[in-house]
């Protein structure tokens, strides 16, 4: 009976045998790094800001200055506020006004009233960025004001016995607060000046939601924001 026999395999002296695959260490690249962004942001503002009832006159542009302070409550909504002191001139109508505590006023001859307020506004915003790129920013702001009214005054030409006579109010100094009475719109452009600076620019209007000051007027304002801010 014939016997089954495997032969092995010849290999020849002069070839080499395959070495075993070599292990290759594999190095992951770095990741790029997170740029943190800041959280609270600190700023100044400054606008040409007018006034007017019930559109009936405007006035030159009075400046409008203010410290504002933001919070960023994710990537796209921030919550703002701070306090911004201008001066409020205008023209308005005499029934514009409420005279209930002038009675005298009731009973003049009349047509005009002049007004001048210096204001502080503290104002309650929220933010949303709408556009979001690399260094800028397109965004909305909707929100309300308190205005506190440091001094006022006001003054009327009327007709007494055929001549004409001024009345002035002796200066209101902090007499009135109005607790969230004015509504606050705007749109805006942010730029990035690096990690923390920020210039600003964003129009704004501030319409009246109740009278404000001695004669109670819907005072509305209206103006161009400047900004320059930092965030830490």
């Amino acid at each position: 009976m014939a016997a089954l026999v495997i032969a092995a395999p010849r290999v020849s002296p002069t070839e080499a045998v395959p070495a075993p695959l070599a292990l290759t260490e594999l190095t992951a690249e770095p990741l790029p790094a997170v740029v943190r962004q800041p959280r609270l942001y600190v700023g100044v503002v400054a606008a040409p800001d007018v006034s007017t009832v019930k559109f009936v006159d405007v006035q030159a542009p009075r400046l409008n200055l203010g410290l504002t302070l933001e919070y960023r409550l994710g990537q796209r909504w921030r919550l703002a506020t701070g306090v911004q002191r201008s001066t409020k001139e205008y023209y308005a109508r005499r029934e514009d006004y409420d005279w209930t505590n002038y009675p005298r006023a009731q009973t003049r001859d009349f047509s005009w009233v002049e007004g001048e307020c210096t204001v502080l506004d503290v104002p309650l915003n929220l933010r949303y960025d709408a556009v979001v790129q690399a260094h800028a920013r397109w965004f909305g702001t909707a929100g309300l004001s308190s205005f506190f009214m440091q001094r006022e005054n006001y003054r009327y030409d009327y007709l007494d016995g055929g001549t004409y006579k001024l009345w002035e109010m002796p200066g209101l100094v902090n007499a009135n607060r109005h607790l969230f009475s004015v509504l606050n719109l705007s749109a805006g452009y942010e730029y990035g000046l690096g990690t923390h600076w920020r210039l600003q620019a964003e129009p704004y209007v501030k319409v009246p939601l109740a009278g404000v000051g001695a004669g109670k007027v819907k005072l509305l304002s209206a103006g161009f924001y400047f900004g320059l801010k930092y965030g830490f």
